[in-house]
């Protein structure tokens, strides 16, 4: 089947779309420009495919426990049954994973993109005519979940699902070899992790300090993993870079948002905050780096999970506007800690799908809050999963945000971005749709196959759409439409299933 674009980036006048693995690169005009092709390393036939793993054999672990049941037979316990289920293997060799994330630098240098079931995030250069040049490929020691970039747009800040968030920079320095000799008699210190040395990942861990059967087959795959990587960054000429990564901050629940905030002071000095969210319903605000462990405050009001930060663009920066599983967008003052209003969201997602015989809706899940400044006013568009609209908000004067209208589409959209045009008066959107769920407005038409991408463009109080034609269809996979929609609708999974629902 054929892959739908499910991220896009505008950048000046190109326009990035990422298609499963590849990144393509389009005219303001979405007329292609170059493809960014996934590395694949082939496996190599001369090893046998069990090499690795007798490379060390499995500890032995302690006797099966067992349980009696009520026919009296015995049978394992319920953890070692389900231990299979919890071993996690490494990526295959020839398998592409997903990009997740798509960024851009400020004057549009820079690429970032994150694939995450191999915990990789990729730096480009982009020439400004939407070519592309690899500059690093770093693995992460956690898989990262949602990036930023800083005011300078020279590091990176990787938030994981295990609560951390680390800072990478942008283009990874060379190490320095010159190292001072210690004093007689003084003590040696520890090295820290520094801009001009890179500190490659390495296990904490080994075969001394681990002593469970499962933590020990955890162990060995890791070290596959390892070589795996090293392996890769020979064959790609050293472009692999384990380069250093700080941790500055965690959350005891599984992050899903991470972005940057600024304040000016009095005096004029900006001052940088970084703003996360978890599946726990907390937003924190703490300070930027290098005091990032202080925290600032929080703000406190979501009841279920916060998959999506935006901070408004314009002169209003110190306004937060926060979605995931609850029934409303919020509106913060962010420095504060204040809540300045809410919205609802599945009141507008009823007038879509629900009613009718169909089940009735009685939740959403927020997968992209995007705002831009249309003119004098700025506008904040919602997608929200397994929704075939999108909706449109506007942010008041007053910071608070009005429905505006639900803008119809034919499938699910999963991406929105501002596509500049200087012979538009006003700012056109553009709009990734899921090409497996596109539908016919009229019985017995042509439903058009293959990656879709929509232009919208303001008339009045209505939207007129516009689909693009003629764009590259990619490289078929061998998925089912389930597969699929296991990849790309994942956000509902972050809401927490109680005992009374």
């Amino acid at each position: 089947m054929d892959l739908p674009y499910h991220l896009i980036k505008v950048c000046g006048n190109v326009v990035f779309a990422a298609q499963g693995s590849d990144i393509h690169s389009f005219s303001s005009a979405l007329e292609h420009i170059s493809t960014w092709k996934y590395p694949v390393k082939q496996p190599d036939e001369s090893k046998a495919p069990e090499s690795e793993a007798q490379e060390s054999p499995a500890p032995e672990g302690p006797p099966t426990k067992r349980r009696k049941v009520e026919n009296g037979q015995e049978s394992a316990s319920k953890g070692q049954q389900g231990s299979k289920k919890n071993v996690k293997h490494d990526l295959p060799a020839n398998e592409k994973p997903f990009l997740q994330k798509l960024f851009t630098t400020a004057d549009g240098r820079h690429l970032v993109a994150m694939t995450g079931s191999d915990k990789t995030i990729w730096v480009f250069e982009h020439d400004g005519a939407g070519n592309l040049k690899q500059l690093s490929q770093r693995a992460m020691p956690k898989r990262p979940c949602s990036l930023a970039l800083t005011l300078d747009n020279r590091t990176i800040l990787s938030a994981d699902k295990f609560g951390d968030v680390y800072a990478l920079p942008l283009l990874p320095s060379t190490p320095t070899t010159e190292q001072q000799p210690p004093k007689s008699g003084s003590v040696t210190p520890i090295p820290t992790p520094s801009s001009t040395t890179p500190i490659p990942f390495k296990s904490q861990a080994n075969e001394l300090t681990v002593h469970t059967k499962r933590n020990l087959r955890a162990l060995e795959n890791q070290k596959i993993s390892l070589r795996r990587n090293a392996q890769q960054d020979e064959a790609a000429g050293g472009t692999t870079a384990q380069c250093e990564h700080t941790l500055l901050l965690g959350h005891v629940s599984m992050l899903t948002a991470v972005c940057v905030g600024t304040v000016t002071t009095e005096g004029g000095k900006t001052r940088e905050y970084i703003i996360t969210a978890d599946r726990d319903e907390h937003i924190r605000v703490s300070r930027g780096m290098p005091q990032a462990f202080i925290i600032e405050g929080f703000c406190l009001g979501h009841e279920d999970f916060v998959s999506q930060l935006c901070v408004a663009p314009g002169g209003r920066v110190e306004v937060l506007i926060s979605g995931g599983g609850d029934d409303y967008l919020f509106v913060w003052d962010w420095v504060k800690g204040e809540l300045l209003g809410r919205v609802g969201v599945l009141e507008h997602v009823k007038g879509v799908v629900g009613g009718g015989e169909e089940e009735e809706v009685n939740k959403v899940a927020v997968t992209r809050v995007f705002a831009c400044g249309m003119g004098e006013k700025t506008s904040v568009f919602v997608v929200v999963e397994r929704v075939p609209a999108l909706f449109h908000y506007e942010l008041l004067p007053s910071n608070t945000l009005q429905h505006r209208t639900t803008i119809p589409l034919p499938g699910n959209p999963l991406d929105v971005d501002a596509l500049s045009d200087a012979s538009s008066p006003t700012p056109r959107l553009l709009v990734t749709v899921d090409s497996s769920t596109l539908t016919s407005a009229e019985e017995g038409a042509a439903v058009a196959s293959g990656p879709s991408l929509i232009t919208l463009d303001q008339e009045g109080a209505g939207w007129r759409r516009t689909t693009a034609e003629n764009l590259p269809a990619g490289e078929a996979v061998n998925m089912t439409t389930a597969e699929l929609h296991k990849i790309l609708y994942s956000t509902e999974s972050l809401r927490k299933i109680s005992d009374f629902d």
